[in-house]
């Protein structure tokens, strides 16, 4: 007789190993369902679909630690009463550090490996000078009573300085051209961590550690930050596929860079956002040079260059403030300005609340 078979969930199954004798749940287990079914609950409300990062947003949303996330998804359902997968992607995507690549890693312990071993021959340099002095001093003093041994003993020392400055000479000379090979690795590693391969502008981290500089200059203020995203940029993944996509973020980029040229630094902050900040412009005057780059932008009539397919117009949306205090709270309401800038109907720079309603 074939032995039943389980009706139960996966979930049931698995909590089944770690009940008590008795059969009831640990309150471990029951801490995970409750945990599960709130998460279930958080993406059945909204729609979401059941993807890994869409997981990762629930889990962190109602863990409460994380506000930033928090405060970003606040700020969609401020605008859009809803969140999509793609509002979550560029949530999760924003709110996830930029930790420090491997590779850059590796490259600077090797680095201060090679500094130490270039500071442990100096040590011997200096010991074998040391000794050297030492023996001299000792010669010196031998050579009245017993000259033959002290020109024996001088020789001995300077031959066995000779020898251990020719090693060290050696080591110093192969450290040299390694820390010079690390060096040189160790630049193109930054510049690739902070570089966007796809665009060849700064990527996020490139971006604020530019900015970081910047800010630091105070003779370069006043600054304003802007936030800028493609408008409808999925429709055209759907459509004319992801190289096509591609191709229009290098269009864009390089559009924003070119136009924009020495007055702001331009960044791809992820997905197709771009960020930018003003040097020695207030929000105004940057959002009036901002919409004279989307103007440009929208005189363009793009086509699929595999298919020939028409493209259409490309246009964007930005949010842009006067950058005063905490850089990080004028990103969020750059963050907020371009959500607002989507609301009011896209193709538009905002600058502040007042003036969506002049926008929509």
């Amino acid at each position: 007789m074939n032995a039943p078979v389980s009706l139960h969930s996966p979930l049931d199954r698995l909590t089944s190993w770690f009940r008590r004798s008795d059969g009831t749940e640990s309150d471990r287990v029951a801490q995970y369902r409750l945990r599960y079914e709130q998460v279930g609950a958080l993406l059945f409300q909204y729609g979401l679909e059941p993807t890994t990062t869409n997981f990762d947003f629930a889990s962190r949303f109602l863990d409460g630690n994380d506000t930033a996330l928090i405060q970003a998804a606040q700020t969609v359902l401020e605008f859009k009463g809803k969140l999509s997968d793609r509002d979550v992607e560029r949530i999760v995507e924003r709110c996830t550090p930029n930790d420090t690549p491997d590779k850059l890693d590796k490259l600077t312990r090797q680095l201060e490996a090679k500094v130490a071993e270039c500071l442990g021959a100096v040590g011997d340099a200096s010991a074998s000078t040391s000794a050297y002095s030492t023996a001299l001093g000792e010669a010196a003093g031998q050579m009245e009573k017993e000259p033959a041994e002290a020109y024996r003993r001088l020789l001995a020392a300077t031959l066995d300085v000779a020898e251990t400055t020719r090693r060290i000479g050696g080591r110093l000379e192969s450290t040299r051209e390694d820390t010079k090979r690390l060096r040189a690795d160790l630049q193109r590693a930054v510049r690739e961590a902070e570089e966007d391969h796809l665009t060849c502008l700064p990527n996020r981290r490139g971006f604020f550690t530019r900015m970081e500089e910047a800010l630091a200059r105070t003779d370069a203020a006043p600054f304003a930050l802007a936030l800028c995203d493609i408008d409808n940029f999925k429709a055209i993944n759907d459509r004319h596929g992801h190289q096509t996509g591609d191709r229009v973020l290098r269009f864009v980029g390089r559009t924003l860079s070119e136009f924009l040229g020495r007055r702001a630094t331009v960044g791809r902050y992820g997905g197709e956002e771009f960020i930018c900040l003003f040097e020695g412009s207030d929000a105004e005057d940057a959002a009036d040079t901002l919409d004279a780059c989307r103007a440009r932008l929208r005189e363009r009539m793009l086509r699929d260059q595999t298919t020939d397919m028409p493209i259409g117009r490309i246009s964007f949306s930005a949010g842009v403030t006067t950058v005063t205090g905490d850089p990080s709270e004028a990103l969020r309401i750059a963050d907020e300005l371009l959500y607002a800038a989507k609301h009011a109907g896209k193709d538009r720079v905002v600058t502040s609340a007042s003036s969506i309603a002049s926008a929509a």
